[in-house]
């Protein structure tokens, strides 16, 4: 059997309760977090992964439709977006 050299460190940050959820249902499967991880960039350096659009799901088809066809609603506008922003830079 060969050797798999280790070579390069790759780390993220995700909520505890992402993590927490992930760790339980790898387990469920006899992975842990990092082997899952090693696996899906395997499939990702050899283009083997199927990548989900999430603009094609029908909530997002539906909000492209009203865009298009001006049915949005205008709660304000750019100088009422700086101000929103103002207020939370305070804090």
């Amino acid at each position: 059997m060969s050797q798999i050299t280790k070579s390069k460190v790759i780390t993220t940050r995700v909520a505890e309760d992402i993590s927490d959820r992930a760790k339980a249902n790898l387990a469920k499967m006899g992975l842990t977090v990092s082997e899952y991880v090693r696996l899906s960039l395997i499939k990702a350096a050899n283009n083997d992964v199927k990548l989900i659009n999430f603009l094609d799901t029908p909530e997002a088809q539906h909000a492209k439709y009203e865009d298009q066809h001006h049915m949005g609603e205008t709660i304000g506008d750019t100088d009422d977006f700086e101000e929103w922003v103002r207020t939370l830079n305070e804090d």
